[in-house]
């Protein structure tokens, strides 16, 4: 009897420890969604403002540089950015960000079928040389 006890206990221990391995894996899922989202909403302002987007144009800027965000190049600079972020306190890092993804020809590429003439000869301006 005292067996089965104890059995029975460390199943459900383990039961317990599996469940908060899933949700810590849920949060960091969401917390990396998250930061982002965040990253992405200070680019297209950034762009906006730039470039005199309208909401449309705003919104596929967005999609553009999420989908960006997400791939694993710009995950690892993200990583990076943001342990300089919280070591420095400095926002500096986050323009690394920005130079990594106007450089990107993809996303160069499909920036410019979103904008009007006017807009890609300033979006031309802010590429790297």
């Amino acid at each position: 009897m005292k067996k089965l006890l104890v059995i029975v206990l460390a199943l459900i221990g383990m039961q317990l420890s599996a469940q908060d391995l899933n949700s810590l894996s849920s949060t960091t899922s969401s917390e990396s969604s998250s930061m982002i989202d965040k990253i992405a909403g200070d680019q297209v302002k950034k762009f906006a403002k730039k470039l005199n987007l309208n909401e449309s144009q705003q919104k596929m800027a967005s999609d553009l540089v999420v989908s960006q965000l997400k791939s694993p190049k710009f995950q690892k600079l993200i990583g990076d950015s943001a342990s300089k972020l919280l070591e420095s306190g400095s926002s500096d890092n986050l323009d690394g960000i920005s130079r990594a993804l106007l450089d990107e020809p993809k996303f160069q590429n499909d920036m410019k079928k979103v904008l009007d003439d006017d807009q890609k000869k300033e979006f031309s301006k802010m590429l790297p040389i």
